[in-house]
């Protein structure tokens, strides 16, 4: 049940995502939506070990950078699946590499409020 409303809140951030950022754009079915939040997971899924092995490759660069390094490296990843999707043809379309930059950059932070929000309504187990 809980990945069920996970999706929900990545279709729902996706879907903010298109109306807030120029240079996104959806046409036909609104189920594809639910397809394109479903492909955007898969994608981050399968490129966790990729973006593991870069953030320990580049372990030295993040500690300089008190750690700013592995946000970048994540948001690039993220910008790539971002990007990636909107290739796909499933009417979600992304004009540009600074349009799936922002979108990725607006649905991980919509993304993380609306999770934070489901997580905040279940109720928790063993606590008293």
């Amino acid at each position: 049940m809980r990945l069920f409303w996970r999706w929900v809140a990545t279709s729902v951030a996706l879907l903010i995502t298109i109306k807030l950022v120029p240079g996104l754009a959806f046409s036909g079915n609104p189920l594809w939506v639910l397809g394109a939040a479903v492909a955007l997971g898969l994608l981050n899924v399968l490129m966790r070990p990729l973006l593991l092995l870069a953030q320990v490759l580049t372990l030295p660069l993040s500690c300089l950078t008190f750690g700013l390094w592995a946000f970048v490296l994540s948001l690039f990843f993220n910008i790539l699946a971002f990007y990636f999707v909107g290739t796909l043809g499933w009417g979600f379309r992304v004009d540009g590499f600074v349009a799936a930059a922002l979108g990725a950059l607006v649905m991980s932070v919509i993304n993380a409020v609306l999770t934070g929000l489901v997580e905040l309504s279940r109720p928790r187990r063993g606590v008293a």
